[in-house]
């Protein structure tokens, strides 16, 4: 399997355009909720749904504009999709497409330094989550229609 090098991040929350502001992107993990099964002589667990989805983005650039203008989804959910372009070590030119939707629970700024642009991190829940990987979905999650596709399986249909 080729190696992935990636050539821009791009993302778009709400109206605002972030382009060569990114710094870095931690989409949500996806974690099983387990509960445990005692009483035998080997306890095990059960998976019995997941964790809540949170992501974080942090940027360059200004606290207080980005606070303005995306303050209002604290109480309210946002759009927000980051789109990876690049090329595997084989020269062939992937894309992933990261769409979340959920209020946004953070908007902080992260610690000054001497000498740097100053940086603002973002931090947010899904309600709905979508990974789709050069034109293939690999997740697919709605809290609030039940869709529950991971690693490209139905979940809700098993």
């Amino acid at each position: 399997m080729a190696d992935r090098i990636r050539l821009r991040i791009a993302a778009l929350v709400e109206a605002v355009p972030l382009m060569n502001e990114i710094i870095d992107f931690t989409p949500p993990e996806i974690n099983g909720k387990v509960v445990s099964n005692e009483g035998g002589l080997v306890g095990s667990e059960d998976v019995v749904g997941f964790e809540a989805l949170k992501w974080t983005l942090k940027v360059r650039g200004n606290h207080l504009l980005l606070q303005n203008a995306l303050g209002k989804y604290f109480m309210d959910n946002a759009q927000i999709n980051i789109t990876e372009h690049g090329k595997d070590t084989l020269t062939a030119a992937y894309m992933e497409v990261y769409s979340l939707y959920g209020p946004i629970t953070s908007i902080k700024k992260d610690p000054l330094k001497m000498g740097e642009k100053p940086s603002v991190t973002i931090e947010g829940t899904c309600k709905a989550y979508k990974l789709i990987d050069t034109g293939v979905t690999v997740h697919d999650i709605n809290t609030e229609t039940g869709k529950t596709i991971i690693g490209g399986v139905d979940l809700t249909g098993l």
